[in-house]
């Protein structure tokens, strides 16, 4: 652990626990120190907040300053399996309703019993793609998304009758993406949207979309509008998830967490 970590947690002020709360925690607990690194950054990239510990004791520690959203957890832990961990949890009135995910070996129907039986919300196998971990975190923290989406800042141009503008791109999936700006469009009004790509040769798509809402800068919120993709072509949609992929991955890509083929 860190020299101090439990010291700084205790003296946190209110502004950084204010902002805590505003993302959902996902506590981290794995001895493969290569593993913990990769799901942590890959998480980060998805704008959660993450503690990562490679020890269930460690763990229990964290969650007597803060209860987790949801609590991510390999089986062969050192001293303290996961399995352990998790009975700890359940016996904690606190901790008890708070989600656990496991790594196990493989997606057999004996693991999945084990993981039932221990009280886990799921699991993960040590094979499993990005997309899994998303989705399985995604599923015990708020309301599942049929594709990633991956926060951004990407230059758009957009084409309107009687609204050309340039704006930003803040975040963006395969079924749609939110425009920056401080004039959006009015609600349902359909556009046509240049997206600027750098990590791809391509250099830019062209996309048709739909105003789903606005929303203005009122309570702190960014103002702009959530575009709905209309009549997306499939090479468009590869070319926005191969973006996705490469920028959640970068760095971090290995045969523990990889993308779909």
């Amino acid at each position: 652990m860190v020299p101090g970590f439990f010291s700084e947690w205790t003296t946190m002020n209110d502004e950084i626990r204010k902002n805590l709360k505003e993302k959902p925690i996902v506590l981290v607990v794995d001895g493969d120190m290569v593993r913990r690194f990769q799901t942590s950054v890959y998480l980060l990239r998805l704008e959660y907040h993450v503690f990562a510990v490679g020890a269930a004791e460690d763990a229990l520690r964290v969650m007597q300053l803060t209860i987790p959203h949801v609590v991510i957890t390999d089986i062969g832990l050192p001293g303290m399996n996961g399995y352990e961990l998790i009975k700890r949890m359940k016996q904690d009135p606190p901790l008890r309703q708070v989600p656990v995910l496991v790594y196990l070996p493989s997606a057999t129907p004996a693991n999945g019993k084990l993981c039932e039986q221990a009280g886990c919300t799921g699991y993960l196998t040590q094979t499993g793609d990005y997309n899994e971990l998303y989705k399985a975190v995604q599923k015990a923290t708020e309301m599942p998304r049929r594709f990633v989406r991956l926060m951004t800042w990407l230059d758009v141009t957009v084409a309107a009758p009687g609204h050309d503008m340039a704006a930003l791109v803040t975040a963006i999936s395969e079924e749609g993406m939110f425009v920056s700006t401080p004039h959006p469009l009015p609600f349902r009004t359909t556009a046509e949207f240049t997206i600027f790509l750098p990590k791809l040769t391509t250099g830019s798509i062209k996309v048709t979309g739909q105003v789903l809402f606005c929303q203005s800068s009122e309570k702190s919120k960014t103002p702009g509008m959530g575009i709905r993709f209309l009549r997306l072509k499939p090479e468009v949609a590869m070319l926005i998830k191969t973006f996705v992929k490469r920028t959640l991955l970068q760095g971090i890509e290995s045969p523990n967490i990889t993308s779909e083929q």
